[in-house]
């Protein structure tokens, strides 16, 4: 199965960082920054399906990178 890396950060958690606030609870402070992960998936498009439930848009989550390393 192809598997590719996927680079994922939160720009609401960027928007409190940034402005020197404290970063609610239920917010993950790492996705200040880019976090990288590989993902197995038949295809790009399963791929994009599975990042979108898993890291939601309204929740502020922001697909940065997505490359394919291997097949």
């Amino acid at each position: 199965m192809p598997l590719f890396e996927v680079g994922i950060y939160n720009q609401i958690v960027r928007n409190f960082v940034r402005s020197g606030e404290e970063v609610p609870a239920h917010l993950n402070p790492k996705f200040d920054s880019t976090l990288y992960y590989s993902r197995e998936a038949t295809s790009r498009q399963v791929l994009d399906a599975k990042l979108k439930r898993e890291f939601k848009s309204t929740d502020g989550y922001v697909v940065e990178h997505i490359e394919k390393i291997s097949d």
